[in-house]
């Protein structure tokens, strides 16, 4: 019993950490932001600088062999410095983990020659959503009822110091992250995975409608 919920943990979190790094990755989201939030104006910069050091934060945080992150005509303190440092190591973490995760498949699909493999997998993903559903429903609510709250209480879960209250004089790259841009980001991680646990409910479902038949 203590392996099956362990294995349904890590795939609920491997599912969420390939859409995270997902979202992440997908720079029009903060194209989008540029635009919406007027963050040219904000700044003071072009909106091709500001997509520039969106590109240099996200290509530091996810690459183990870049070891400096600078930004393109901003300054950036020593704080600013361990803080990303300490975000660059999450992401890390949830690269290894997806890494694992897609190992562990492959591994499953070519070492277990089984007619009914498909259909385990499926029964363990439904597993996994399950847990995945409860954080997200839990994430969901909590943020739409007060998304700085939750912001904040999220910084406080995963860093032991207040390095990411950045000052906008020592660290201006803050005027060009605003809240409502990760709040942007929660909602896409939020509805893609409320669509991957549908497509997996639905899958599932329809297994079981077929061995029954």
């Amino acid at each position: 019993m203590f392996f099956g919920i362990s294995r349904d943990i890590f795939y609920a979190i491997s599912i969420i950490s390939i859409i995270v790094l997902s979202v992440l990755n997908t720079t029009s989201v903060y194209g989008y932001a540029i635009q919406r939030y007027k963050l040219n104006e904000y700044t003071g910069l072009s909106a091709e600088v500001l997509m520039d050091n969106y590109k240099r934060v996200i290509d530091y945080v996810q690459n183990p062999f870049i070891k400096e992150l600078k930004f393109n005509n901003l300054p950036m303190s020593e704080f600013g410095r361990i803080h990303f440092f300490e975000v660059k190591r999450i992401f890390v973490t949830l690269y290894v983990i997806g890494i694992i995760f897609i190992g562990v498949i492959i591994f499953k699909i070519l070492t277990n020659k089984s007619t009914d493999l498909r259909k385990r997998l499926i029964a363990n993903f439904n597993s996994g959503v399950n847990i995945m559903a409860l954080i997200f429903i839990f994430v969901g609510a909590i943020s739409a009822k007060d998304f700085s709250k939750a912001f904040i209480y999220f910084h406080k879960i995963f860093f032991r110091n207040n390095y990411w209250i950045f000052d906008p004089i020592t660290d201006p790259i803050i005027n060009a992250l605003p809240e409502e841009f990760f709040m942007i980001e929660l909602m896409i991680i939020i509805i893609l995975l409320v669509v991957v646990t549908l497509a997996i409910k639905i899958l599932y479902i329809r297994n079981k409608s077929v061995s029954k038949g």
